[in-house]
């Protein structure tokens, strides 16, 4: 169509963009309104004698979402570790690529809501023989040249009907889904690497404990055989005493094949080779006596795990993308407007493009109205609403999941540090014994039996009050990750409602 005017051209394409606009404004929202699920688990955490006293007193003891992990794990190796970790660790390096990712994914998606606006230009020589059209009594030629430029939208689809702001809300959730996972990589990760680093520390003392027992039985060995030689014990004793060494040996290279397991885990972990003068730090025999305890955490309220677990969150944003889906469905019940325009100048030669009377546009709306589709838009509505009530499914059994996870370290917080007093004193009582044994052998009173049985207890019992002690310093780390802190390398916030949101990617804080 050619306007007379430029004056009527641009009221025109003013005219065409306020009723886009307008359209926009005015459109419906065919997703259903979402309310969050009943989280299904109980308003305060268990009590009894498993659980102690409760971690709730948020006057005393920081919660554990606020603190950062650099203020938990006070050790100075361990948090060598763990900052190596986030920087090398390649399972959460692929999260945070991920969120990349997904965010551009997002903004692509985002982008259909806009008309994408593209400059075009053209032009067209045509020379056909005048006999073909009688110009000119059918001899010579009839020349015709078109140019033209000028602006156009392709294509654009008119959401009216909520289709496209559907699966704009769809990205965003997954968009948002991500930076969840990759949260709860990092702060796994960050438990991971505490545990490991204990469990090396205990095991590398448990091996020296069984060295150091390997020592006495040689020399308990050497005096058996002095005195079978002098005929003052028998082959038995001698027999004995080379059982229990060969007994203790073996469990030396036990603990030296788990030590080295603990070690290639953490390297894999870190995702690097880890410095021995790293290592070193932790002195020439390490152990869980050379490690920086633990602060207490308070836990606050069950209620408050709906904002602090990333995992719960990661659920609830998809459950929001089940729900947006719906909205798509429905969306395909209703017609698709699609639009294409242009807008510019054009003419048979270059001044008369730009000349009076130059201006040229054209609209061309495209509606399509389902009529017939053999059942599939209502089936496939069927199936978003079926997969909603199985996300709804999903946020509740993670809730439960988290809240079960959070009961367990707190029994655990609980029974194995009295486990591991309990464990102490059975060292005592075990090495008292064993004295007693051994000199009641050395002055003749008694056979080297009772020895042999007390020198295999002791050694027992050392080594089960260590890994009860690393148990119990485990469910420690375990409790301030299951209550969703590690997230951050310093201290956070400073109350609930400002930790509400973090869709700002905290896995950065490193």
């Amino acid at each position: 169509m050619v306007v007379k005017n430029k004056k009527t051209w641009k009221r025109s394409l003013q005219g065409a963009a306020a009723s886009l606009m307008l359209l926009s404004v005015t459109a419906c929202t065919l997703s259903p309104e979402y309310k969050r699920p009943a989280s299904s688990v109980a308003q305060e955490w268990p009590i009894g004698p498993a659980y102690g006293a409760p971690l709730m007193d948020g006057a005393r003891l920081p919660q554990a979402y606020n603190v950062g992990w650099k203020v938990f794990f006070k050790d100075p190796v361990l948090s060598q570790l763990i900052s190596m970790a986030l920087t090398n660790n390649r399972d959460l390096r692929e999260a945070i690529e991920n969120i990349t990712a997904t965010h551009a994914s997002y903004i692509q998606q985002r982008g259909e809501l806009f008309p994408q606006v593209n400059a075009n230009a053209g032009a067209s020589y045509q020379t056909t023989p005048g006999g073909t059209t009688g110009f000119g009594g059918g001899r010579g030629y009839l020349h015709a040249n078109q140019l033209s430029t000028g602006f156009g939208i392709s294509n654009y689809e008119i959401d009216l009907f909520d289709r496209i702001r559907s699966l704009t809300r769809a990205a965003r959730e997954q968009y948002l889904a991500q930076q969840e996972t990759t949260i709860s990589v990092q702060i796994s990760l960050v438990s991971e690497v505490a545990n490991n680093y204990m469990a090396w520390l205990a095991d590398m003392n448990s091996l020296q404990t069984i060295q150091e027992s390997v020592r006495n039985r040689e020399k308990n060995l050497a005096l058996v055989q002095g005195m079978n030689r002098y005929g003052q014990q028998n082959a038995q004793a001698v027999a004995q005493a080379v059982e229990l060494l060969q007994e203790a040996k073996s469990q030396e290279q036990t603990y030296l094949k788990t030590a080295a397991n603990d070690m290639n885990s953490l390297t894999q972990l870190v995702g690097q080779p880890i410095p021995q003068s790293l290592l070193q730090q932790a002195g020439p025999n390490p152990s869980l006596d050379r490690f920086v305890s633990m602060p207490e955490v308070g836990s606050g309220m069950p209620s408050d795990l709906l904002e602090r677990r990333p995992d719960i969150r990661l659920a609830e944003h998809q459950l929001k993308e089940a729900n947006a889906n719906v909205g798509f469905a429905r969306s395909a019940f209703f017609p698709s407007i699609q639009l294409t325009t242009s807008g510019g100048t054009a003419g048979s030669t270059f001044a008369q493009m730009f000349g009076p009377f130059s201006a040229a546009w054209s609209v061309m709306p495209t509606v399509t109205v389902p009529l017939l589709d053999w059942g599939k838009n209502i089936a496939q509505l069927r199936a978003a609403k079926a997969k909603t009530r199985a996300a709804a499914a999903h946020y509740q059994s993670v809730v439960q999941v988290a809240f079960k996870e959070v009961a367990d370290s707190l029994a655990a917080r609980t029974t194995l540090k009295q486990k591991w007093q309990a464990e102490l004193e059975a060292v005592r009582a075990s090495q008292k014994d064993y004295n007693i044994s051994l000199a009641r052998y050395k002055n003749g009173i008694d056979s080297f039996l009772p020895t042999l049985v007390a020198q295999r207890t002791l050694l027992n019992a050392k080594v089960t009050a260590i890994q009860s002690r690393l148990q119990y310093m485990q469910s420690l780390s375990t409790l301030y990750r299951t209550l969703g802190g590690g997230w951050s390398a310093e201290d956070a916030f400073q109350n609930s409602t400002t930790a509400q949101n973090t869709a700002q990617s905290p896995v950065m804080k490193k």
